[in-house]
């Protein structure tokens, strides 16, 4: 009779298992806590109405193309190829990239090129503003309201978001 790792080294099947077992049984015993699921993450946004309103409604300071925005809901940055790149510059520097890859193709998360939102919203400007200003449950950071990026730099993100579309036009839902 051979050791019992040789005999688990010749039944992959057996070894796959064992390993299985190992990592869950470390993974439940860890500082006490149980490998029980606890509730699914809410896909609501950790902010109030109240709170998108007030970020929403025009103010003295605004840069010309905010202000449109906030009067129109539509990113007048939009196609506009500076904006665009400037755009780029900024989801690079914000992580942006880091998780939603450099094609905005996903990695950890989701892809927003082919215009299956996570969050319905981002269909919308007002929508994807909204998600990039205040985060959300899932591990979006709040870029705006962290101070990370100004609102002016959030609608050149946009932009650029925008311009990775890959889906068919005439599911374009921003225009």
């Amino acid at each position: 009779m051979g050791s019992s790792v040789s005999d688990i080294s010749r039944r992959p099947a057996a070894a796959l298992i064992a390993l299985v077992v190992l990592v869950s049984g470390s993974v439940a015993g860890v500082w006490g806590q149980t490998a029980t699921p606890g509730p699914a993450p809410s896909t609501t946004p950790p902010t109030s109405a109240a709170d998108l309103t007030a970020v929403l409604t025009p103010k003295d300071d605004d840069s010309p193309a905010v202000r449109q925005f906030k009067e129109t809901g539509k990113n007048p940055y939009y196609k506009d190829p500076k904006a665009i790149a400037d755009g780029f510059r900024l989801a690079r520097a914000s992580a942006c990239t880091h998780c939603h890859g450099e094609s905005l193709g996903g990695l950890i998360g989701p892809s927003l090129t082919n215009g299956r939102w996570h969050h319905v919203r981002n269909g919308t400007d007002k929508g994807l503003f909204e998600t990039l200003y205040f985060g959300t449950s899932a591990g979006m950071a709040a870029w705006g309201k962290l101070g990370s990026l100004t609102e002016d730099e959030i609608l050149k993100v946009m932009a650029f978001v925008r311009s990775k579309y890959r889906g068919d036009p005439k599911d374009i839902t921003w225009e």
